[in-house]
């Protein structure tokens, strides 16, 4: 049944056809940078707090990290699953029932898993070192950190899925506006952004711009591939947005200025991404591409093994000078990384079914191995449907 009457054409239709392989590997690489940078951002968030700076110029690098790269993450997950889910996506009520019922599998149970066994351990068992407490928790209220009513979820990185979920749920909007004013749907979202909320850099509104221009991109058929003019513009603007994020600290300004000092850092910083994709270093790199397989289970599970992590390394290691700052921010989300790829990996081999419940795969799918290197674009026309993701996961 459609959601409104079909007496136009679409201006912005949904198109047919699979995924650019070569967008499609820079997709799966970037999935595994973000999520990377996520995990060291949480594990590292010791130095600075528990632990002070050193000096100005750890402070400096950190910042760079923590509020400006870092902050990248999160629109830039927003646009890549706007662009994978709506850019063949109908506007009928049977096709948006069946996008909740997928999503709900895909990322709600997840979602509600991950924080289930983490309220269950507080109860049952106590508190978790820089993570939780029993009387926190309720305090706080089971319900609320259950669902993240009001309030982040107790396992607390997983506030992005909750409010993916409620974007997905206005997709019906972002459809009606694609059909009729696509160009107006995106200025006003932008402004939506910018102005509703002046003093935070995140907000609902900003995360349904990045999913509907993620889907304006590929509904408009914009060359994603061969980006490599971009990279004379782009790339100085995202090198001098990240010069000043990171010397924020000591430029004076109040918070209506410095968010949207990170508002505009953020979309230069989603196509700063995007070009630094392009590199073969990059897009070809083995580890990320093994790292992507596994992301979403990384994602999923590194609260609270960072926190673990941190409070045992605190206890052996309080690093005071320059080079151990900097060698101590990463360590603990590389080790989390490292460990939990590796358990990834052996749940999904061992317990294939335990691993797709807990992944939001369907039941059908099962874990692959580290594929070989991508054959060159001349080479891969005919495995680019075996490229192509109908939706991607934050």
């Amino acid at each position: 049944m459609p959601l409104f009457p079909p007496q136009a054409a679409d201006r912005l239709p949904p198109v047919d056809g699979p995924i650019d392989p070569d967008v499609s590997a820079r997709i799966d690489v970037l999935r595994a940078v973000l999520i990377g940078l996520i995990v060291v951002c949480h594990g590292g968030r010791w130095i600075g707090s528990d632990v002070p700076f050193a000096n100005p110029g750890v402070e400096f690098g950190l910042t760079l990290v923590n509020r400006g790269l870092d902050c990248v993450a999160v629109p830039l997950f927003f646009a890549i699953a706007g662009f994978l889910l709506l850019r063949k996506l109908e506007c009928s009520a049977t096709a948006y029932l069946a996008l909740l019922r997928r999503k709900f599998v895909a990322i709600g149970i997840p979602f509600l898993i991950f924080n289930a066994v983490w309220i269950v351990w507080l109860l049952a068992v106590g508190s978790i070192a820089l993570f939780g407490s029993r009387s926190y928790l309720l305090e706080a209220g089971i319900v609320a950190k259950l669902f993240g009513l009001g309030t982040p979820p107790l396992n607390y990185p997983l506030w992005f899925l909750r409010d993916l979920l409620l974007v997905f749920v206005l997709t019906p909007v972002f459809l009606v506006f694609y059909r009729r004013l696509p160009v107006a749907g995106l200025v006003g979202l932008l402004l939506l952004w910018l102005v509703g909320e002046p003093a935070g850099e995140y907000s609902l509104g900003g995360f349904a711009f990045a999913f509907y221009a993620g889907g304006f991109l590929a509904r408009r058929g914009v060359n994603l591939r061969d980006t490599a003019g971009w990279d004379k513009y782009v790339l100085p603007l995202f090198l001098a947005g990240s010069v000043l994020v990171g010397a924020s600290p000591w430029l004076g300004l109040d918070a209506y200025q410095l968010a949207a000092v990170k508002k505009a850092y953020q979309i230069v910083g989603v196509a700063g991404f995007w070009c630094l994709s392009r590199q073969g270093w990059v897009k070809g790199s083995r580890a990320l591409q093994a790292m992507a397989a596994l992301s979403f289970f990384i994602f999923l599970t590194h609260e609270p093994t960072v926190s673990v992590l941190q409070s045992r390394l605190m206890g052996l290691w309080r690093p005071t000078g320059t080079a151990a700052q900097l060698i101590a921010y990463p360590v603990v989300g590389l080790a989390a990384i490292l460990l939990l790829y590796g358990l990834g990996r052996l749940l999904a081999k061992a317990a294939p079914g335990l691993y797709a419940v807990l992944t939001g795969a369907p039941p059908r799918r099962r874990f692959a191995p580290v594929p070989p290197p991508r054959k060159p674009l001349s080479e891969a026309g005919s495995v680019a449907a075996g490229l192509c993701r109908e939706e991607g996961k934050g």
